[in-house]
């Protein structure tokens, strides 16, 4: 099986051992016969050729067989299971459910998330990033001419800056950046024509950041000028009591104290850490950071596409570039440090502005209910909003992602649902592509301004154990190097041209997180805002089970009214299926991934995210996705809601638990969580003592669970053919929880 890992299928676009799962399957299930295997076995036997031997697996795996019979309504496609060219998965750190965060729990898969996207010693990184800047070249001139003057100068062309620490203590280093900028930002206000912004000096170390669950600390960094980070005057040291904020970080920095660590990975993905949190509690376009190793600094620029560097260089050797650094941080406006400029108002006040029937509207954005913790991900954000002349203000909710440009839009299959009377849907409103300074706001243009025309190589270490039949690597990790060529700028491209390839690695980490060898192509994605008119709240805020209940039936309602309507949704998650606000009905939202039946290949976007721990196990093996996986996924949701939630405090407000059995669920390798899943599913025990471990809250509903898992899994089966009479076993199961519930609650049961 190692070597099917690694050869590709003929039928789908997976390794070829995600086809032998799914014919093994088939034989498990009785859907197929032992006897086709007859003459490969015969080959394994007589000891033929390997040619041979892989030739028969490949007829097996493709062979013919009649599709099962559908039952009403006749289905108007294609068996889901036949050879549907689809987008391999991929994970990123936007798909934690229920989890604590820890920090060695988040490192790595953040790692194997940049991996295939990062690029260092990009030519032209400077002009690239600040050249945007007015007046930056020549105030850099006037402040390096004023830093070599005096009898104690700043700077000196062969020793480099006088009040350097020679060991590069972080604590001294802070102290000397601090007193420089101290100067530079002087000489501006002195010098500058223009009107400056406010900006200084974050100092944090030992200081942890509030404004997410994750615990981190950073070094260095940019905060507005009202930011928490005041010194005092003689000491240099911090003297702020108040805890500084994520949401008050401009630009992110790391120290280390040895040069060396410039080319190690280990302070990129610490600044990368610092990105990502940067991103989670802000309207970000983009992120900008820098490490200074030792007197070596390097600028990272992060995005929805990935990470990339500038070539270093040392500090004490070319204080001019040093000094049109720092300048440029400084005086950046909040759109040039990467702030979403279309999301406008103050805090408390914010609003978007749309084109609608070519009018303007204003939506007041009331609150955000969603952000996706990632750096290369859809980003996906949600607010709950109302249109600003509208007297009843009728619940609206705004939905901003950055999505694969090759992949339909969202927006046009939500209005054509909705348009077509499919039910149990998040109702289309509006749909438009995000501009920016009257450009198309997408990644490898708009947002990097020509950062990457000239693309650099990559370094990225393995950090991986090596499989048995994977080349060897040295103590240190395998470097990954090359040059890349310069990725099409293109904001439209032919469906023939969009059909994009990705690699991946066949090593797994320690973690279970398997990295992928960096892309040769990057990809590019595309900024969206879709409005549906639908706000409600999530399943799991219900006030009562029955809420809960209703929120399962309507969205097993809106998957076959939108299958009916040649739409299968893919991406079944604890928050894409929602509540109405009396709870009375469920709906599914987020359509990013779904298809239309009638779509005969893949989109060419190079991945497709879901959340792993609702994935079907045939998702998880890398299977075609169909119907029943979507209904498979919707039995994990209500078996995590189970798991986890407990219902309502004192107060009013919903309660969760985290359970570590589980939350290792998110860390977990696919095919590891595929065979968890075939555990409690096949084992009577095992299944037992999961449904015991049900919060008390969620315990009326183990007899629900218990028979939902009987009509999707049949005598411990997946169902691997179309049934659509699935759809109503899994109502009528619903219908009678309902009812247990209604009658338990007027004390008649």
């Amino acid at each position: 099986m190692r070597a099917a890992r690694v050869i590709l299928s003929r039928i789908g676009t997976g390794p070829l051992s995600g086809d032998i799962a799914t014919f093994y399957a088939l034989i498990s299930s009785n859907q197929e016969h032992t006897i086709h295997v007859a003459p490969l076995l015969k080959l394994v036997l007589t000891e033929a050729k390997d040619t041979d031997i892989w030739t028969a697996v490949f007829d097996l795996v493709a062979r013919p067989r009649p599709l099962p019979q559908p039952t009403t309504p006749p289905p108007s496609h294609l068996s889901f299971t036949s050879s549907f060219q689809q987008t391999p998965r991929s994970f990123n750190t936007g798909g934690f459910e229920d989890t604590s965060e820890y920090r060695k729990q988040v490192d790595d898969p953040l790692r194997a998330e940049l991996l295939p996207s990062l690029r260092i010693d990009i030519p032209n990184f400077v002009d690239a990033v600040f050249g945007c800047v007015p007046q930056r070249e020549e105030l850099a001139e006037t402040i390096y001419r004023l830093c070599q003057e005096g009898d104690t100068p700043l700077y000196n062309e062969g020793s480099g800056w006088s009040q350097w620490p020679l060991k590069a203590d972080e604590k001294a280093v802070l102290g000397w950046l601090q007193e420089l900028m101290d100067h530079l930002t002087a000489w501006v206000r002195k010098h500058s024509t223009r009107a400056t912004v406010s900006r200084q000096i974050y100092r944090g170390p030992g200081i942890y950041l509030d404004g997410t669950p994750i615990k981190r600390k950073m070094d260095v960094g940019f905060t507005a000028g009202n930011g928490h980070s005041r010194t005092d005057s003689k000491t240099k040291e911090n003297t702020s009591t108040q805890k500084p904020n994520w949401s008050e970080i401009l630009v992110t920095g790391e120290l280390k104290s040895n040069p060396d660590q410039d080319r190690n990975e280990k302070a990129w993905v610490d600044l990368a850490t610092y990105a990502r949190e940067v991103f989670r509690t802000q309207d970000r376009r983009f992120v900008l950071g820098f490490t200074l190793c030792g007197s070596r600094i390097r600028l990272w620029h992060f995005d929805r596409s990935g990470a990339c560097g500038s070539s270093s260089f040392d500090i004490n050797q070319d204080g001019f570039a040093f000094i049109r650094v720092m300048l440029g941080y400084y005086l950046m406006t909040d759109e040039q440090l990467g702030l979403d400029p279309t999301i406008q108002g103050p805090e408390g006040e914010r609003y978007v502005e749309i084109t609608r029937k070519g009018q303007v509207e204003r939506l007041i954005l009331i609150a955000k209910i969603k952000k996706q913790a990632a750096i290369v991900s859809r980003a996906t954000t949600c607010w709950r909003a109302y249109q600003d002349t509208d007297k009843t203000k009728q619940p609206l909710i705004v939905k901003d992602s950055w999505q694969y440009e090759e992949r339909p839009e969202e927006g046009l299959l939500i209005k054509e649902a909705t348009d077509g009377g499919v039910e149990n849907i998040a109702r289309y409103y509006h749909h438009e592509t995000v501009h920016v300074g009257e450009e198309i706001d997408d990644t490898l243009g708009n947002v990097r301004r020509g950062l990457m025309e000239e693309c650099g190589g990559t370094t990225f270490r393995q950090k991986a154990s090596r499989e048995p039949d994977a080349p060897a690597s040295n103590s240190q990790g395998t470097a990954v190097t090359g040059q890349m060529q310069p990725p099409p700028l293109l904001r439209k491209r032919s469906s023939s041209s969009a059909q994009l390839e990705s690699q991946s690695s066949t090593k797994r980490s320690r973690t279970s997180f398997q990295l992928r060898e960096p892309e040769k192509t990057l990809h590019n994605r595309v900024h969206r805002r879709i409005v549906t008119r639908d706000a409600g709240k999530h399943v799991y805020e219900a006030k009562s089970l029955r809420g809960i209940v209703n929120g399962f039936l309507g969205a097993i309602h809106g998957h076959e009214s939108l299958l009916n309507a040649g739409i299968l949704h893919r991406d079944i998650s604890i928050g894409n299926i929602m509540l109405t606000e009396n709870e009375d009905d469920g709906f599914l939202i987020d359509f990013d991934l779904s298809i239309k039946i009638s779509d005969d290949r893949a989109s060419g976007a190079p991945g497709k995210t879901g959340t792993k721990v609702f994935m079907s196990i045939g998702g998880l093996l890398g299977e075609p996705q169909s119907p029943m996986q979507d209904m498979e996924s919707i039995f994990w949701v209500l078996f995590w809601v189970c798991i986890h939630y407990e219902g309502r405090n004192e107060k009013g407000e919903y309660k969760r638990r985290i359970v570590p059995k589980y939350e290792k669920w998110n860390y977990a390798d696919t095919e590891e969580l595929a065979d968890i899943k075939k555990g409690l599913i096949v084992e009577e025990e095992g299944f037992s003592k999961a449904i015991a471990g049900f919060t008390p809250y969620c315990q009326p509903l183990i007899p629900c669970v218990q028979e939902l898992r009987k009509s999707i899994f049949p005598n411990g089966k997946r169902w691997l053919g179309e049934n659509r009479e699935l759809y109503s076993q899994i109502r009528c199961v619903l219908d009678k929880a309902r009812r247990d519930l209604e009658l338990e609650a007027t004390g008649l049961c």
